[in-house]
């Protein structure tokens, strides 16, 4: 089956590993994702985030365009098996010569210095999605996560504060997001910065990788009511790989049974239409029973050995997030 993944950090891994002096490449490399593997797996579609640290980054907006660079580069060299693509249409070009699609997302609007003309210069170089946050606060909105505290509920899970929303700058961006066209991923967010999005936008928005928290209690997973929220505007939840977000407890050991219980309770909440994948590789780590990319394979066999329809599997593996992006892109 043909696999469309919302999310993966290895771009940035890449430019990283190359600033240490490692030589990483997308075509062959270490990571879990590169063109190889996707090949073996049969990739339709993979995004590739520009992740930003903002603790980390003095000018994070000028990383963020060196992150583009490294992509540009990659798919520049690459261009035989992978082309970087901004609308459905060229997804499905690519499909029929044989190649595998590469969409550019963005992972951190603090990125944007709280500045709309940035954003605007990220779609015009191509980015067609991105988080309002990653795990700090910024000009935009905040995270489920509580920097001030570092104790864990009883539970065994971070405390954090939802109460958080939009700011006002992050308003005028999700309004100016929705008019140019990029899709609004809703991961890391608040709570409250959730719900602000539900409320003041038209256009379907994603989770691109988050799981749910019925199962697992970390704040990075979705509620019940967002599961619903996101199915019945039409949009997506990408199935996250690591184990801190599959485990009832505080757990970072990934495997494939405890993916396919958190995808049937998805389904079981949101409908048929509101799960794709979001695995986080090259972001993630602890014990990964799906060692890389080209292992994707353990669950689909893990889906059909729990009784998921083929049409169940295949809508998971690619249809879902096609379907999103035919209306976005």
């Amino acid at each position: 089956m043909k696999i469309a993944d919302m999310h993966c950090d290895t771009i940035s891994q890449i430019w990283e590993r190359q600033k240490a002096g490692n030589r990483q490449q997308l075509f062959q490399n270490s990571l879990h994702v590169d063109i190889q593997k996707m090949q073996k797996a049969n990739y339709l579609l993979q995004n590739f985030a520009l992740y930003v640290d903002l603790k980390k980054e003095p000018d994070p907006f000028m990383y963020v365009l060196k992150l583009v660079d490294v992509f540009q580069d990659e798919m520049q060299k690459n261009k035989k098996d992978i082309c970087f693509v901004q609308t459905y249409d060229e997804i499905i070009v690519n499909e029929k010569q044989g190649k595998i699609s590469a969409l550019m997302t963005v992972e951190e609007g603090g990125c944007c210095k709280g500045e709309i003309q940035n954003l605007e210069t990220l779609y015009q170089l191509g980015a067609r999605m991105m988080t309002l946050t990653w795990n700090y606060p910024n000009e935009l909105a905040s995270p489920n996560i509580f920097e001030k505290d570092s104790r864990q509920s009883a539970k065994g899970f971070p405390l954090f504060d939802s109460s958080a929303g939009l700011t006002e700058n992050g308003f005028l961006f999700i309004e100016r997001m929705e008019e140019l066209g990029m899709i609004i991923d809703v991961s890391h967010l608040s709570d409250a910065g959730f719900w602000d999005i539900a409320k003041h936008t038209e256009k379907p928005f994603v989770a691109s990788h988050s799981n749910a928290r019925a199962l697992c209690g970390h704040a990075r997973n979705l509620t019940d009511d967002m599961i619903r929220v996101i199915a019945n505007r039409g949009g997506v939840i990408g199935l996250n790989c690591y184990g801190r977000f599959l485990n009832a407890i505080n757990d970072d050991s990934s495997r494939v049974a405890r993916m396919a219980q958190h995808a049937r309770h998805i389904l079981n909440v949101g409908g048929g239409e509101c799960l794709g994948l979001g695995t986080d590789f090259d972001g993630i780590n602890g014990q990964l029973e799906i060692q890389d990319c080209s292992q994707m394979y353990k669950l689909v066999h893990e889906l059909e050995r729990q009784h998921f329809t083929e049409s169940e599997i295949e809508n998971i593996l690619f249809r879902n997030v096609m379907r999103v992006y035919k209306e976005l892109l």
